[in-house]
């Protein structure tokens, strides 16, 4: 017994609590203690809720004892670090909040003088920075974060190896040293990981051993940073997994022997695994789906169904789309292997719902912007403005977000470069709406104002919150004058099986496919679901993937040189998957499925081609029950070629094709005029940038095609990338939307659309194009149109024209095409830049051309994406009367909107 360390423990005790009672009212502590009771319910929302309103509550009754202060802030870090991944919003922002709240507590003068409590502040601020090189959108790199977070850890490690209460220091140095252990074993620092891990275990026995032998009546164990059941577990697994040092096996044989007097089970620490890391989201998911694997009882799939829709409602608070995709990706984990488990149970319908209830969601969240018309005429211009509004507020947390990595010597310069371009290219026209009330030239004014601003991603939160505020004001009143549009939007936000029912019956000719391929799970789901007899029929299977065959499409998509085009297409057998009964099957693909060109899959002979009449791309299965609504009349059928290719003159068989010698104006006003649009040329899609169309002295970006296209019947993309699986935006997530220029168009209100997976060669695609164009002339529906078409070229329409090669000659032939190409080109006009760049040059002969002919990077890119079948709605346009504008004008009014955005005047 060491009566002066007891008497140094009292004391520092007696200090602390002295300086916490100073100027502040008990129920302080009441609500640090409430706020930690309810953080036990990791997910439940409520509960979280009530703790954080008792964590604030305190902070604001602390403001006159600065101790207690950092104390709320400390525990509000602890809070928003804990459950960085339950709150709402995207993890990436809850771990900014526990960063500044871990700050304020650093900061802290009065805080500092008890090493402890400075101690624990920072090491927590090192397991935050830990956590957030796990997310992308963090203003670090991983590298930095891993970096930051153990210099942290080091730091509070020194300040506690000072004068302190033996006790006290012992007790946080093992979670100093623990949280040190996790930082290193990210950061590949093996060894020192373990020392770390060894250290961490060290101080947890000696701050143990100090109470039992000194202090027993205290019961600090139960007071203890670490309880024995993480650090035992943990510890033993990780050295006996990690490290070969006799030190630390003989550790975790002692570890072994005493864990039964913590009422532990050595045989349990056996299973631990030594790379789980709970501080990713991704991990705690994978948890739950390996449990309810283990023991699928509703229970267990009700967890992971729970978790699942926590994930959803977090997605509605978040800031940018970036965030809402950082969701996106854990609630497409969960749904993944929710589906995986019922598929197995055989409940392949809630199987197919659960998937499809959580893809495309920013899809539809845009396209219903076509499908949602409010008859109300004042309803109408009223959401024009609402949906511009709610666009601002994405758009502001979106520049604060890109601007919080530039160097904050260049923010406010690349601020004002920013406002200065908005201000020079003028307000885009995003509507059909010509009754105003939306201030376009505001958010222009706001970037020049942040550029100006103190605080510039400060202020831009600011504005973006007024928009959300109006948003939440004008969303409200726009319900309640139109209440079908209020019912109409509501079915927007969940797919249920009485819509899968609905979308069947309107289509009872199509088989709907839904392809889940998932990072994190080995196979591949495929739910079959089609009507037979007026019954919903669903079955559904599993089955592993060639090894690397998405990489290798993926690279050779991004036009690496290097990689293999060997793919091995015949893993699916589709004569065993698909009804017999029906021809016309509908893909439903996930991110990681949409990189795969599924008309060549299937077994020799059986290719999906061969089997079927129709192969149709959906973004989602809500496309299929919805209708667009369109006010500008369609009546022109539209050929354009935008210039710069080779075979135009073949492409243009069946249509007058013309090179565009029009301004961009002209060919947006041809297109929004155009029942169908039909471009042949050159397209454009490398991330970050939109995928745009080129013509000779302009591009035109998908953007700018979004209100023509609105209500047309098909948009024909001719050309290279124009339906690549690539995200839009910067920072982007590899999320389940129907990515592509092709599927933009079908966003924009386009029934139906032609695009191509990656860079297509231009002689491939002409020939196909004008078979196609043939077909169509006859009759033939433009799906069916296009799948014959390609069958008709890898069958017959490639060997007739390797003949024709062989009989006069690669150059004669090219110029009987009308093709003018370079010197010493030939084989690049032939072949496309892409698979020409592969081919050996001095050992060419016709063999090779025939592969590059024949391959499937060459005819089977080309996809249609949309139903013909499907109706969009003519609504004629309304122009406001005198009356309904002054009513609009009281209404805005009355609403007190105060973003500066909406106009009453």
């Amino acid at each position: 017994m060491d009566v002066k360390e007891q008497m140094d423990f009292a004391y520092y005790a007696r200090l602390q609590e002295d300086v916490i009672s100073q100027k502040v009212k008990p129920i302080y502590h009441q609500h640090i203690r409430e706020g930690i009771r309810l953080t036990d319910a990791v997910d439940d929302k409520e509960s979280l809720k009530k703790a954080l309103r008792s964590f604030e509550k305190a902070l604001a009754l602390a403001s006159k004892n600065d101790y207690t202060k950092a104390s709320a802030c400390h525990e509000l870090g602890v809070f928003y670090f804990t459950h960085f991944a339950h709150l709402p919003g995207a993890p990436h922002s809850n771990l900014n909040k526990a960063v500044s709240f871990f700050s304020r507590a650093i900061e802290s003068k009065p805080r500092q003088q008890f090493p402890d409590k400075h101690a624990s502040s920072l090491s927590q601020l090192g397991a935050t920075y830990r956590r957030a090189a796990n997310e992308h959108l963090f203003s670090l790199s991983k590298q930095d974060c891993l970096i930051k977070s153990q210099q942290l850890h080091e730091s509070a490690i020194r300040i506690l190896e000072g004068n302190i209460p033996i006790f006290i220091r012992l007790n946080q140095l093992s979670i100093a040293y623990f949280n040190l252990a996790a930082t290193l074993l990210d950061a590949g620092k093996v060894a020192e990981a373990c020392d770390a891990q060894a250290k961490a275990f060290h101080c947890f026995m000696g701050a143990i051993e100090w109470a039992q032998a000194n202090v027993p009546h205290l019961g600090l164990q139960g007071s203890m940073s670490l309880k024995p059941d993480q650090i035992l577990p943990v510890t033993f697994t990780r050295l006996s997994h990690f490290s070969n040092n006799e030190e630390h096996k003989q550790l975790c044989h002692f570890i072994g022997e005493i864990a039964p007097k913590f009422g532990l089970d050595p045989l349990d620490f056996m299973r631990v695994n030594p790379f789980a890391d709970v501080s990713n989201p991704i991990v705690e998911i994978k948890q739950l789906v390996n449990e309810a694997e283990r023991n699928s009882n509703a229970a267990n799939i009700d967890k992971l169904s729970n978790k699942l829709h926590s994930l959803m409602m977090s997605r509605q608070s978040t800031e940018t789309d970036q965030e809402s995709d950082r969701v996106g990706v854990l609630i497409q984990q969960a749904s993944s292997g929710l589906a995986r488990i019922l598929a197995k149970n055989e409940d392949f319908l809630r199987a197919f719902i659960t998937l499809e209830n959580t893809s495309g969601m920013r899809f539809c969240e845009s396209a219903s912007s076509c499908w949602l018309h409010p008859k109300n005429p004042v309803a109408q211009v009223l959401l024009d403005a609402l949906r511009k509004l709610g666009s601002t507020y994405y758009g502001l947390n979106e520049l604060a977000l890109m601007v919080g990595v530039v160097d904050k010597d260049k923010l406010h310069q690349s601020l004002a470069e920013s406002a200065n371009l908005l201000k020079s290219q003028g307000t885009q026209k995003l509507t059909n709406i010509n009754e105003h009330v939306f201030d376009d030239n505001r958010y222009a004014s706001i970037v020049d104002m942040a550029s100006r601003a103190r605080d510039p991603i400060s202020y831009l939160h600011e504005q973006a919150s007024l928009c959300l505020n109006d948003f939440l004001t004008l969303g409200d009143y726009t319900d309640k004058l139109d209440p079908d549009y209020f019912k109409a939007r509501q079915r927007t936000y969940q797919i249920t099986f009485d819509d899968l029912t609905e979308a069947l019956n309107a289509h009872p000719e199509q088989v709907i496919v839904k392809i889940d391929i998932e990072d994190h799970y080995d196979d591949a789901l495929i739910i079959v679901v089609y009507l037979q007899n007026n019954e919903i029929i669903a079955n559904g299977y599993s089955f592993n993937l060639p090894k690397n065959l998405i990489n290798n499409v993926a690279a050779f998509v991004a036009n690496n040189k290097e990689i293999s085009t060997n793919w091995d297409l015949d893993f699916i057998d589709w004569k065993k998957i698909l009804p017999n009964h029906l021809s016309k099957i509908s893909l439903l693909p996930s991110f990681f499925a949409s990189h795969i060109p599924w008309i060549a899959t299937g077994k020799a002979g059986e290719k999906l081609y061969q089997l079927v009449s129709e192969i149709n791309w959906l973004p989602s299965l809500m496309y299929l029950y919805q209708q667009v609504k369109y006010s500008d009349a369609k009546s022109l059928r539209t050929s354009l070629c935008g210039g710069d290719t080779l075979f135009e003159q073949l492409a243009a068989q069946a249509h007058s094709e013309n090179i565009v010698t029009q301004s961009m104006d002209e060919v947006v006003n041809q297109l929004t005029q155009s029942s169908v649009f039909s471009f042949y040329g050159h397209c454009e899609h490398k991330h970050p940038d939109r995928p745009s169309l080129l013509f000779k002295d302009y591009v035109i970006r998908d953007v700018e095609m979004r209100l023509g296209v609105r209500g047309a019947e098909r948009i024909e993309l001719w050309a290279c990338q124009s339906g690549s699986n690539i995200p839009l935006h910067f920072l982007p997530s590899q999320v389940n939307e129907a990515f592509g220029m092709d599927m933009r168009m079908l966003e924009y209100g386009a029934k139906t659309a032609i695009g191509s997976l990656w860079a297509v060669p231009e002689l491939v695609t002409a020939h196909i194009k004008a078979e196609y164009d043939k077909l169509v002339s006859s009759g033939l529906g433009a799906s069916e149109a296009l799948l014959s078409a390609q069958r008709w070229w890898v069958e017959s329409g490639a060997d007739d024209e390797l003949n024709k090669i062989t009989t006069i000659g690669e150059k004669e032939y090219l110029k009987t095409l009308g093709c003018h190409y370079e010197k010493k080109q030939a084989l690049k006009a032939l072949m496309g830049p892409v698979l020409a760049s592969s081919a050996n040059k001095s050992n060419f002969d016709i063999s090779v051309l025939e592969d590059s002919f024949k391959h499937p990077s060459a005819w089977s890119g080309m996809r249609f994406c949309g139903l013909s079948e499907q109706q969009n709605v003519f609504i004629p346009r309304v122009e406001l009367s005198a009356a309904k504008k002054q009513e609009m004008r009281d209404l805005i009014l009355k609403m007190n909107l105060q973003a500066g955005f909406a106009k009453h005047a």
